[in-house]
């Protein structure tokens, strides 16, 4: 036991002092105290090695202090180590600054839809909208329609010319482009199929191409101004028109 008890109290010393083993050196060094103890009492009643029981003894009670200094060393590591991790990424976000050289360029905000007329307020009709990709949209301004049908019947009618010009770089393909014409009080106009009536766009507009279509709408009688939004499709956002009937 005197000697077990010497060598765990030695390698709780070495251990104890280790950042991170602290714990190892600690739980070696309080076996070591319990085998020294052991020890000495039996070296009381004539078993050798009494001075060797005590020597592993101290050792131990050595081997507890070392494991709460390792303690606080492993704390002063790990306080080291996070404040350095936190001056790299001070240091990678502020980016690298060099004596004499220009500001880097700060990113200028694009301006939000409400600065935008055609999305969020409403261009007059006849006026074209581009959109960042370059395709083009104009609704022109409504005037009266009649039909020349004689055989269906068609109300208080008005019909708008749909341009749609792509000066993008890619194909612009139009599934659905009819505008969606309202009166001055919110009601939508009612599509006019007449034979003649809508003339559509659909397909593939190609890159410097345009394409036309021309739609009537029944409206109540005696409306004097119209709204109109109309999206050329390509997931591209509507546009708003509105003015007075021609």
């Amino acid at each position: 036991m005197a000697v077990a008890a010497l060598v765990f109290g030695i390698v709780g010393i070495v251990l104890g002092l280790v950042p991170f083993l602290f714990w190892a050196g600690g739980l070696l060094a309080l076996v070591g105290l319990g085998l020294g103890i052991a020890a000495v009492v039996r070296s009381r009643g004539g078993a050798p090695r009494g001075a060797m029981a005590v020597a592993g003894t101290v050792l131990a009670l050595l081997g507890l202090g070392a494991s709460v200094g390792g303690y606080f060393i492993t704390r002063s590591v790990v306080h080291t180590i996070d404040a350095k991790i936190s001056e790299d990424r001070h240091y990678e976000d502020d980016g690298p600054v060099f004596p004499g050289a220009p500001p880097l360029a700060t990113r200028k905000p694009s301006p939000s839809p409400s600065q935008v007329p055609g999305l969020t307020s409403a261009l007059p009709f006849g006026e074209t909208f581009t959109y960042p990709s370059g395709v083009e949209v104009k609704v022109s301004q409504p005037k009266k329609y009649v039909t020349d049908s004689e055989y269906i019947k068609v109300g208080n009618a008005v019909q708008v010319t749909l341009t749609v010009t792509n000066n993008s770089t890619e194909p612009l393909n139009i599934i659905y482009a009819v505008p969606n014409v309202r009166d001055e009080q919110g009601l939508a106009g009612k599509l006019v199929f007449d034979g003649e009536m809508p003339k559509m766009i659909k397909g593939d507009i190609l890159p410097g191409s345009s394409a036309t279509g021309v739609i009537a709408y029944e409206v109540p009688k005696g409306t004097a101004t119209l709204t109109a939004d109309i999206t050329p499709g390509g997931r591209l956002p509507s546009v708003k028109y509105s003015g007075p009937v021609g």
